[in-house]
């Protein structure tokens, strides 16, 4: 078996975190909910998990 080597750690972490049934799960509860795209959705994710902030801006207040 070969290994696959990715030059970019992060990249690998991205997958290694979107791969878990609950990363899967929360991307298509965002998508739904959100109806936002499966891209958006899984930075949305990464975000989450990165604890990155909002940008207060782009954040709407009821």
């Amino acid at each position: 078996m070969t290994r696959t080597m990715s030059p970019d750690p992060e990249t690998c972490d991205h997958a290694r975190a979107l791969c878990s049934p609950v990363a899967l799960a929360f991307v298509r509860i965002a998508m739904a909910c959100r109806g936002v795209t499966e891209a958006q959705a899984r930075q949305i994710y990464l975000d989450y998990i990165n604890r990155v902030q909002p940008d207060h801006a782009s954040v709407a207040l009821d």
